[in-house]
């Protein structure tokens, strides 16, 4: 844009970017599209329970409103000073991310059990790509880890599960994704979708609180 800001960085970030881990352009590319990928397979794979992807999605990317909405507060171009970000149209991904929130509640309405709809691959995958774009966009593709864990977890069962059986013959859990585990061991589909809500908020209030701590370093509070 007219102030030299791109969308996107080449340095992997945590919070703001890591000068010391600069990417080339071609490997900056390959990483985006890793990036894409497992975010949209992490969230599909979670999709397995009546309103567990759609209610999970609703708190990170909630979570995404104030961390956006925070280096918007803190631009460079507007607020310079210690602790500002340099990050291309923070409002805007605040706005993207408010809306991903606020239509995943809303569809979470009819999705919540017993579900009357379901978001299917389009939409889990579409949500998937939504995480990843607000973590390269907002130079916070480490931190993203933290807030969608219970996704990264997901999609981590389901890797172990294939790889220990092809080298072992053995399996983890008694089936993969890791939440069809806990349904086999006897809890109740609703009980593991609330239990996994509440990992998810505790997940976000712990993402959220480490972006606000390191801002606080930054200003040297």
């Amino acid at each position: 844009n007219n102030n030299g800001l791109t969308p996107a960085s080449a340095d992997l970030s945590y919070v703001r970017e890591i000068a010391t881990v600069t990417l080339a352009p071609g490997l900056f590319v390959l990483f985006c599209v890793v990036v894409v990928s497992a975010w949209s397979n992490a969230v599909n794979f979670t999709d397995g329970l009546d309103g567990l992807a759609a209610g999970s999605m609703a708190m990170v990317t909630a979570a995404y409103v104030l961390i956006t909405f925070w280096q918007y507060r803190n631009a460079c171009v507007t607020a310079p000073g210690l602790g500002c970000y340099n990050v291309r149209d923070p409002l805007d991904l605040a706005l993207v991310a408010a809306a991903t929130a606020g239509a995943c509640i809303g569809f979470l309405w009819w999705n919540a059990a017993p579900a009357k709809i379901f978001m299917g691959d389009t939409g889990s995958l579409a949500l998937g790509g939504i995480i990843a774009g607000l973590s390269v966009t907002s130079r916070t593709e480490i931190l993203a880890v933290v807030l969608g864990s219970l996704f990264v977890a997901e999609v981590t069962s389901v890797v172990l599960q294939i790889l220990t059986f092809r080298t072992t013959g053995r399996r983890v859990f008694r089936m993969a994704p890791f939440h069809h585990h806990f349904e086999l061991a006897g809890w109740a589909e609703t009980t593991v979708i609330i239990r996994f809500w509440l990992l998810t908020a505790i997940a976000c209030g712990l993402g959220v609180a480490l972006f606000y701590g390191e801002w606080l370093g930054a200003i040297g509070a």
